[in-house]
């Protein structure tokens, strides 16, 4: 599935032909290359964690490679929504915070 999104695209505004919004389809592909890179998972649970992804999103790998092959035909949307997948995976804050480092420093 992650193969057919390299050529993909599509810009973060409008809503392909499949009914699915670009700024989904950036999330939803940002969300799976997340689950993707999980270290912490193993291949059953990476599977898992992409089919509830897109059950919470009432999605279906079927309806996501249609949109995937609909806005390829679009070469400029489709590097604009790379980009946005890109930009969305650099800026993501769902990841949880560093630990703050102690407010009162250590006396010896």
């Amino acid at each position: 599935m992650c193969v057919m999104f390299l050529t993909v695209g599509a810009g973060c505004h409008g809503t392909s032909a499949t009914g699915i919004s670009d700024s989904t389809f950036v999330r939803t592909i940002a969300a799976l290359h997340e689950i993707n890179a999980d270290t912490a998972l193993d291949s059953a649970g990476r599977a898992h964690a992409r089919t509830q992804l897109l059950q919470e999103r009432g999605l279906t790998p079927d309806a996501l490679e249609r949109a995937a092959r609909a806005l390829a035909a679009d070469p400029e949307r489709a590097l604009a929504v790379w980009t946005a997948i890109d930009e969305h995976a650099r800026t993501d804050t769902s990841a949880p915070p560093a630990p703050a480092s102690p407010s009162t420093p250590r006396r010896r």
